[in-house]
């Protein structure tokens, strides 16, 4: 019971982290006036809930921010594709944490952090961006690049430093 409560106690907060970096912290940057490149640090919480935590509460993590989340600073209407996203943001580092056996090095979380942001962002929520807004698929992706290519070792530098100095992982993961 103590783990399981720990557990629910650490993804609340990195549910609330990524609301505040998600609908808060974030910045769009506009390009020839539009709206085109938007940074945030929302899924770097969901994603380190995945390693931490694991999948199952990783994915949780995801889905109760976006749903959450939404209704304090809604960026659009709600589309549960945004959601699946997210779900998929704590999972699938998670999973990829267990196949690792949470050996954590430089070159496994950028490998992780690379992979599960190419799924999410790059491919899914841009896909999502397509059917919403109804602009190409190539359109939306090369900004969507740029920002991955930004956030990708930030992401990589703030986990790493994180799990370093993480005395309670063997207690809860």
């Amino acid at each position: 019971m103590k783990d399981s409560t720990k557990k629910v106690a650490f993804a609340g907060m990195f549910v609330a982290l990524s609301i505040i970096f998600t609908r808060f912290l974030s910045h769009t940057f506009l390009i020839a006036g539009m709206p085109a490149l938007r940074l945030s640090f929302g899924d770097l919480p969901i994603i380190l809930s995945g390693i931490v935590l694991g999948p199952v509460y990783g994915a949780f993590s995801g889905v109760l921010a976006d749903l959450i989340g939404f209704p304090f600073n809604p960026q659009g209407s709600y589309f549960p594709g945004f959601t699946l996203s997210a779900a998929l943001s704590g999972l699938l580092p998670g999973l990829m944490g267990i196949i690792l056996k949470r050996k954590w090095t430089w070159l496994s979380l950028t490998i992780v952090i690379s992979i599960t942001m190419t799924i999410t962002s790059l491919i899914l929520n841009t896909l999502w961006l397509n059917i919403m807004g109804g602009k190409a698929f190539t359109v939306l992706l090369p900004p969507r690049i740029v920002a991955a290519l930004v956030l990708i070792p930030i992401y990589v530098v703030i986990i790493r430093l994180f799990l370093k100095h993480l005395t309670w992982a063997s207690d809860i993961g």
